[in-house]
Formats: structure tokens, C-alpha cells, sequence
């Protein structure tokens, strides 16, 4: 069948939350881009251009608008659970110039879509990632003049990190988890509620068909330092055990972290044991790190390296909004 005689299919995608809910109608989806330029890196886009305009079925005042450089993209995302949605471009004329991320649609196995190469940061201006300048971190694991230390940074630079390991990610002496995960936030951000160290809870995470573009490492929390965190904000859903912390100006996805927990607050005895036993441990964006000191695309493709997780758990099921 020639290509303008494709069949036409409508499509429905949502902020995570589901206070920012669109559709549009395209030919059947097969394909889309992974671009490194600095913004679609750290932000895990899987990005296609259909070509067509946007119906906006539900808006309540969350999205919010980054621009950076030279300001000839807008790049729009949800302030309240930091899902990118889409970008337009002054580069061409509308609808040409729109970018969807294609994680935020409805019922898209990404998973099975082909993905196309664009090597976008060989164009001027280079990005310059903020430098880490804060205190670093001291693990009690990692003798001292040992281990490999990690740089980074949201896109904007309000929030930046340092991050020790035992050995280099990409090197097989690293033996800890990496993971790509499908559950129904990590399609769009994050849902740090599993952490592959941990048991999972029979009521925290949701089911998806699929997945995310943020690769996840899971340091114990002194291996992991952070300054600007008075520039994050944070997300919960479900139990509500964890929260996730993105910056509040760009949109990128840093970490996550047990929820704190008021002395007289009650929780169940399920919950109680789950956060006792995820305190310590500091899900992290691997993509925050610098490109220059890691390649998170490479990185999954190394064979082995990265795994890849069906979100999992047996509590409540993601609905579609």
C-alpha cells in the first residue's frame, strides 16, 4: 500500500498524572527517533513527526515550557509529574514542526518500534553541562582512591550531581542492576517504586505494556550527592511509599527516594518493612550523568548490560485516562 494510502489511526496520549490528556490522528506508528542532543538525552525521548495537528482534551493548567540555547524549540512537559509531551520547533511551519514523544502515548509498545539513530549533537553550540561543586560523596563501601566518580546535571544546571560506583558502568567488573523498566511511569518518567534489590510489593507498582526512556541505577544513598536539591519537585501516585524528584525548571528526572514519613503517621506493616528496607538506596537517572563521562545509549546497547523490566506488582492496575 503506498504511503498516502495508509490507513489512519487515532491516537490518545497523557501526562502521566492525567491533568494533560491529547489526541491526534496518524498513520499506524512503526518507528521513531532517538536524538542526543543534550535535551532529548537527558529527557529519554522516543520522538516522532507526524505531520499533523494536535486535539487537546484535557488541560488543567500543569504543562509548562522549556527553552534553552538559542530558544528554537519549546519544549513542553508536566510540572506535576514531569512527563515530556511534546516540542515545537521554529525551524518549520506548523504541523511539521511538532515533536511528540511517543512514550506518553496510549497502548504503544515502543519496545517493538523501530528506532532510528540521529546524531543531532555534532551541531553548534555544544552543550555545556553545569559543574558539580558541592561536597562529594564519601561511600563507607568504596575504599578511599577507589571506584569510579561520575559527573552531572539536570539540562537547565539548577540541579547537579555526583555519583561514585565501584567500577565504571560500562566495564563488566560492574556487577549491580541497570534497568530499563515498562511499568506504567517509566513509560513517561519513572516508577521508582521496584527496585530490582528489593522484594516487590504486592501493592506498589502498575502494570504496562510499555516503557521508558530513563535507565536506572540503584546506588546505596551515600554514593550519591546532590546540590540544588531546592530546585526539584516531587511526584507520587499509587501507596504513595516513594517520591520522585525532578527539576522544576527543565523537567529532568533525577532520583527517587523513600517519602519522609511523619512519627505519628500510620502505615500498614507491608509498607512500614517496604520503605525500611528501600531507605538506604537512591534510585538515579543515569541519564543526568555527563555524555562526555557516559553514553547511555551505548550503554544499552551492550549486550547484557542494561536489562530490561516488565513492570511488576499485583496491587492496582495504571488506567489509561
Amino acid at each position: 500500500m503506498a504511503d498516502t494510502e495508509q490507513q489512519i489511526k487515532k491516537y490518545r496520549a497523557n501526562c502521566h498524572c492525567g491533568a494533560f490528556i491529547f489526541e491526534f490522528e496518524a498513520p499506524e506508528i512503526k518507528s521513531g527517533v532517538i536524538c542526543n542532543c543534550s535535551i532529548c538525552y537527558k529527557k529519554g525521548y522516543f520522538a516522532i513527526t507526524p505531520g499533523v495537528e494536535l486535539t487537546i482534551v484535557k488541560d488543567e493548567g500543569t504543562i509548562k515550557q522549556y527553552q534553552f540555547g538559542e530558544k528554537k524549540w519549546k519544549h513542553q512537559f508536566c510540572s506535576k509529574c514531569g512527563t515530556g509531551t511534546f516540542g515545537t520547533s521554529e525551524f518549520f511551519e506548523p504541523p511539521m514542526n511538532l515533536g511528540i514523544n511517543a512514550r506518553c502515548i496510549q497502548d504503544l509498545d515502543i519496545w517493538s518500534l523501530e528506532e532510528r539513530h540521529v546524531d543531532s549533537a555534532k551541531f553548534p553550540p555544544p552543550y555545556k553541562p553545569s559543574v558539580y561543586a558541592g561536597p562529594l560523596p564519601t561511600p563507607s563501601s568504596i575504599p578511599d582512591g577507589q571506584g569510579k566518580l561520575y559527573h552531572g546535571s539536570c539540562h537547565c544546571g539548577a540541579v547537579t550531581a555526583a555519583l561514585k560506583v565501584d567500577h565504571p558502568f560500562d566495564s563488566e567488573e560492574y556487577k549491580g542492576p541497570i534497568i530499563e523498566c515498562n511499568c506504567s511511569h517509566c513509560v513517561r518518567v519513572y516508577s521508582p517504586a521496584y527496585s530490582p534489590l528489593l522484594p516487590a510489593p504486592r501493592h506498589s507498582l502498575t502494570r504496562c505494556k510499555t516503557q521508558g526512556g530513563y535507565i536506572w541505577a540503584y546506588p546505596l544513598k551515600d554514593q550519591l550527592a546532590i546540590s540544588g536539591a531546592e530546585h526539584l519537585t516531587y511526584y507520587t501516585f499509587n501507596d504513595k511509599i516513594v517520591r520522585k524528584a525532578s527539576c522544576k525548571h527543565c523537567g529532568v528526572l533525577v532520583l527517587a527516594e523513600p517519602i519522609p514519613v511523619g512519627e505519628n503517621e500510620e502505615l500498614s506493616e507491608e509498607v512500614r518493612k517496604f520503605r525500611e528496607s528501600f531507605k538506604d538506596i537512591r534510585p538515579f537517572n543515569l541519564r543526568v550523568v555527563n555524555q562526555d563521562e557516559l553514553d547511555v545509549e551505548g550503554l544499552r546497547r551492550m549486550p547484557g548490560r542494561v536489562k530490561r523490566e516488565e513492570g511488576r506488582g499485583r496491587g492496582n492496575k495504571y488506567i489509561n485516562p
